[in-house]
């Protein structure tokens, strides 16, 4: 068995995946210690070509190959062939920062911890790795059961999936695995912590997360709005299972749903073509969770937006659009 797995699904990368793939190798870790799973989703440019002689240079570097079927199903098929005692998934325009996996697996190994978080920085797309890659830093770390980690630490806007370190039989034994839609970070990451026993939050950087140029509302369209209804339904079936039956552990679920929820509804409001789309995507979500259900109640804002959606959800969404578009014209 290998310490670490670390898994990157590979997909319209060219420009960017050979730095993330060096960076795997200054981890301070032997290579016989841990193995690189590249699933190659069908990318259609020279993604595995560009890190050809990175492959042939290390022999714990497994490639495999699929027809594209999207980000999900590509680390579900790196998951599948996993041999490490942890597992990590990385997002392949992303840079690791030297050194820092030894540290943490260093501490993982052996101990039973299902999860642990660590903290990464964000950086400019363009900016040079040299100008940002350092592994001078301190190391301090507290841990913590799945519900405390859950309750402080798991914010519904920061669901990364490449913060986490993860024991491979707590996901196997759970069946947690990534479902085939958009967002599927949020809901992986709920699961894992309402069901884990053991998590440790690391004060210590692991990850640099590259912001990309463009707007995120301009990523937006129908399908992905749809799978965010999808989304927030598996969020919302995960109430009253295990750990959320606790009181404390259920609001700040529902309370994550909302916020989640709301960052939907800002997406509509900011892009002209999901207003347009608004009817579709209303019914969508009332179809996938009852609308009578569907309610918020811990705060003002909570009630009046939940309101809002159970008896007028259309004018609502538009008026919002519409105080929107005027705010940025004036």
């Amino acid at each position: 068995m290998k310490l670490l797995s670390i898994i990157l699904p590979i997909y319209k990368v060219e420009k960017y995946v050979s730095e993330c793939l060096e960076s795997l190798f200054r981890q301070g870790l032997k290579d016989e210690d841990f193995e690189v799973i590249l699933v190659n989703d069908g990318t259609p440019d020279n993604s595995i070509g560009v890190v050809d002689d990175i492959i042939r240079q290390h022999n714990n570097i497994i490639v495999i190959n699929q027809d594209n079927q999207g980000v999900s199903r590509a680390r579900n098929a790196g998951f599948a062939i996993a041999t490490g005692e942890y597992v990590y998934f990385v997002d392949p325009d992303d840079i690791l920062i030297d050194n820092a996996l030894s540290v943490l697996v260093a501490h993982l190994t052996g101990s039973q911890i299902d999860i642990l978080m660590a903290d990464y920085i964000r950086f400019d797309d363009g900016k040079k790795s040299e100008d940002i890659i350092h592994t001078v830093q301190g190391y301090s770390a507290i841990e913590k059961t799945g519900v405390d980690a859950f309750c402080e630490d798991l914010s519904p806007y920061e669901c990364y999936i490449w913060r986490m370190l993860i024991r491979r039989d707590f996901l196997l034994h759970h069946e947690i695995d990534f479902k085939p839609f958009w967002f599927e970070d949020v809901l992986f990451c709920h699961e894992c912590y309402l069901k884990a026993k053991r998590c440790v939050k690391a004060s210590f950087l692991l990850y640099y997360y590259r912001l990309r140029g463009g707007s995120f509302t301009s990523y937006m369209n129908l399908v992905k709005m749809l799978d965010l209804n999808s989304a927030l339904a598996a969020l919302w079936n995960l109430r009253g299972n295990g750990n959320a039956q606790q009181p404390i552990v259920e609001q700040k679920l529902m309370d994550n749903i909302f916020c989640t929820f709301s960052l939907g509804v800002w997406y509509i409001s900011h892009n002209e073509q999901l207003c347009e789309n608004r009817k579709q995507i209303v019914k969508d979500l009332k179809n996938k969770i009852p609308p009578r259900e569907f309610f918020f109640t811990a705060n003002a804002k909570q009630r009046i937006v939940s309101f809002f959606y159970r008896y007028m959800p259309n004018l609502y969404i538009k008026f919002r659009f519409v105080m929107i578009s005027q705010k940025m014209i004036s």
